[in-house]
């Protein structure tokens, strides 16, 4: 039912492929002038993963998966961005997972296992894990490749393997999914990856698909140059 989004030309932020949500924003009319329902986001927590600060003035809450191809596309985008926005602290990302088990078998396996390198070696070690999952994919979503990717990165193949056949962090991953799931019901356009960028003062835009990285840029722009 919820399939990739393809990545979408800049052009397209005209033709309304963005949305502005929220009493203090704008609307950007779509062709038929209308725009998906409003739905909110599930927020920031420690629980999530999250390079930056919660506190920053904008923080993008991205939906994606592993085994999504226009994902692993994407990830270099918000690196790019991460890169000329963070250390500054004006924007943060959080990355939650939403696996498309009905068409990316290997998905939601990568996202527990993912987890568990979180739970072993840290946030840190998460990011540079997804980072390896991404550029790898797909043969990097194997058994066997998720566990060697782990070690390259310090962490216990015996813990790693036990911790992934425990399945404790399923949980995770269903609760986060189910937080997207929500949005989804809400806005027809919902496809991974797919962003919700939040700002200190309530605004929420919808960022679907892989944009390129010249369309994201121009959303937190302008976002922080409504906040000044």
């Amino acid at each position: 039912m919820f399939v990739p989004v393809s990545i979408v030309v800049a052009g397209l932020i005209v033709a309304g492929a963005i949305f502005f949500t929220g009493d203090k924003s704008g609307t950007v009319p779509t062709g038929d002038d209308t725009q998906p329902t409003a739905a909110t986001v599930e927020p920031v927590t420690e629980q999530d993963h999250i390079i930056g600060s919660a506190d920053a003035d904008i923080v993008v809450i991205e939906y994606s998966d592993f085994e999504c191809p226009f994902c692993g596309r994407f990830h270099p985008t918000m690196e790019q961005i991460m890169s000329e926005y963070g250390e500054t602290g004006k924007v943060a990302w959080v990355f939650r997972h939403f696996p498309l088990d009905q068409i990316h078998p290997d998905a939601r396996p990568s996202a527990e296992a993912s987890e568990c390198v979180a739970e072993l070696a840290g946030n840190t070690a998460f990011w540079d894990y997804s980072k390896k999952l991404f550029e790898g994919q797909p043969s990097s979503l194997t058994t066997e490749n998720l566990k060697s990717n782990a070690e390259a990165l310090g962490v216990n193949g015996d813990e790693f393997t036990a911790c992934v056949e425990s399945g404790r962090h399923a949980a995770t991953v269903e609760a986060q999914y189910q937080g997207g799931l929500a949005l989804a019901q809400a806005d027809p356009q919902f496809g991974t990856p797919y962003s919700v960028v939040l700002t200190k003062d309530g605004n929420q835009v919808v960022i679907p698909g892989a944009q390129p990285y010249n369309v994201v840029k121009q959303v937190i722009d302008t976002l922080l140059a409504s906040n000044n």
